[in-house]
């Protein structure tokens, strides 16, 4: 028999347990309670008390509306992770729960604000052993041609991303092998990526963003990904990356004849990809042999460029800019404030900050806010004008309403 606060959702504590990376035991721990009694919170038999209910908000820093608010139905589609080794499971868990976090977030958004249309060219193949390279490249390119890159460099991927209706976020993951995942919401027929912030380097971020682009391309409707597939989907993703950062015809014309790791180098920062991406690319065209291929990574080893290249520390990654945009745009319209939002969202605070891509502390209310019409221009001009002239009110913190 179910006892304790009514409206308890059981999938929310699951959530945010997971988010934290807490087994039920860890929990248990925490708020002095049993495992078994986690998991009758969880399968929904019981309920815990309003008492631990405010022990638990605090130890997982949620708000306790949190709670009580109903769960969205889940997505059938997989989650692509850049890892599926079993030590990163519970990270592979807390991940697609954010994945969950940053779809309903942004729906909330939606009900206020309309995003950029979806124009993300797709295969409709449901199992990866029908797509070849010639289908990655084909892919590629026809991205290329929908959004009238060329052959060129891509300036701003993320930006590009973004404009053609996927919704990005950037944060830190709390771990070196997560470099991103992806994930289409069929429900609103929109991919999301979530790319991690952990390596801060330009060069890996933009590949990064080009191999999640791949899984939306390429494998929107594949849907089971597990250790036996994992690799060559894998494999796939990171060969259109290639395709589309490097394409062939103004990649080959640029590399010279036997290139040396210096020539890699001057073009890194034209192509803003890093030399081993271009070494790979270089070798999958057949620019240079095996032998070479082999000797250059040698070269790259014995240089320490595995662990860093030079010139990595010259650019910052790209940003995301949709979400950020959209909550100050709403912030600025007075269609919410700051604390409002997060009431409306009834989450915490550092998450809706990591899921929107905004800087740390930036919805954090301040006193600066409550001085509106307090301000006054002192009466100095007396002396100058008519002293019948009323003291004027600075009024420096109004704001257009919109409603």
């Amino acid at each position: 028999m179910r006892v304790g606060i009514s409206g308890f959702q059981p999938d929310r504590l699951t959530q945010i347990r997971e988010a934290r990376g807490l087994s039920k035991i860890n929990l248990g721990r925490l708020v002095e309670r049993s495992p078994s009694t986690i998991t009758k919170w969880e399968n929904g038999s019981h309920s815990p008390d309003a008492e631990i209910l405010a022990v638990m908000g605090k130890v997982l820093n949620c708000p306790l509306p949190w709670f009580t608010k109903p769960v969205l139905k889940k997505e059938n589609n997989p989650v692509f992770f850049r890892t599926m080794a079993s030590t990163a499971k519970d990270l592979c868990n807390a991940s697609e729960r954010y994945m969950e976090w940053l779809q309903e977030a942004s729906g909330f958004l939606q009900e206020y604000l309309d995003y950029p249309e979806v124009n993300i060219p797709h295969l409709k193949v449901d199992d990866y052993r029908a797509i070849d390279d010639g289908m990655i490249e084909v892919m590629a390119s026809k991205c290329r041609d929908t959004w009238g890159l060329g052959i060129g460099p891509i300036s701003d991927l993320l930006l590009l991303v973004e404009n053609a209706g996927v919704i990005c976020s950037r944060f830190e993951q709390g771990s070196a092998v997560m470099d991103g995942y992806s994930q289409w919401n069929e429900s609103e027929n929109r991919p999301y990526i979530i790319l991690a912030t952990d390596k801060d380097n330009y060069y890996r971020s933009r590949f990064d963003v080009a191999h999640e682009l791949g899984h939306i391309v390429l494998h929107r409707y594949v849907k089971r990904l597990d250790s036996i597939n994992f690799k060559p989907i894998e494999e796939q993703a990171n060969k259109f990356a290639a395709c589309l950062m490097l394409p062939e015809e103004a990649f080959s014309v640029e590399l010279p004849p036997y290139p040396t790791l210096e020539n890699f180098l001057s073009l890194k920062t034209r192509w803003g990809m890093s030399a081993q991406a271009m070494i790979h690319r270089a070798n999958s065209l057949e620019l240079i042999s095996p032998l070479e291929y082999q000797r250059l990574y040698k070269g790259v080893s014995a240089r320490g460029w595995r662990k860093g290249e030079p010139l990595d520390d010259l650019r910052r990654p790209e940003s995301a800019r949709l979400l950020p945009r959209c909550v100050n745009l709403l912030l600025d319209s007075n269609i919410f404030s700051k604390s409002s939002l997060l009431e409306g969202l009834s989450m915490a605070r550092t998450d809706v900050e990591d899921i929107f891509s905004l800087p740390k502390g930036f919805l954090t209310d301040t006193a600066i806010l409550d001085m509106e019409s307090r301000i006054k221009l002192k009466n100095i001009l007396g002396t100058h004008k008519d002293n019948s002239s009323p003291t004027k009110v600075v009024d420096i913190f109004s704001k257009k309403n919109i409603r």
